[in-house]
């Protein structure tokens, strides 16, 4: 498993943009819109670090209810080798909250999320 992005809700790309350029992020590629997954999506990249802006479509409830809370830096991405066996070990500890599904961001990999016991949101990506 390896580190691959910290996930930030935003109502708003522009402003966060913004605000992440003062920190020497640029945009890499245009924005996502992901119909699967109800989101709009733009990477942002410094160096080796990615943040992956997420803005929820208006029927995304679950991403939403986040957004409203403020908690703007909700999941940590990973890659792995093996979407299935991974989700199987980590099932004994972790909810699954969306069952793999292919992500546009990633040319159509699958990708799936799971929610920690304090509502932290993991997303694993197949490698």
């Amino acid at each position: 498993m390896k580190f691959h992005h910290i996930g930030y809700l935003v109502n708003n790309f522009n402003s966060a943009i913004n605000d992440f350029k003062k920190f020497n992020y640029k945009k890499k590629n245009t924005v996502i819109t992901d119909k699967n997954l109800k989101v709009q999506i733009q990477f942002l990249i410094n160096g080796n670090n990615i943040i992956e802006l997420v803005k929820p479509f208006k029927k995304n409830y679950g991403l939403l209810s986040i957004l409203r809370k403020k908690n703007y830096a909700y999941h940590f991405a990973y890659k792995v080798k093996n979407l299935e066996k991974t989700l199987i070990k980590l099932k004994k500890n972790f909810k699954i909250i969306v069952y793999p599904v292919s992500a546009k961001a990633f040319n159509n990999k699958k990708v799936a999320f799971l929610k920690m016991k304090n509502d932290f949101i993991i997303e694993l990506i197949q490698s």
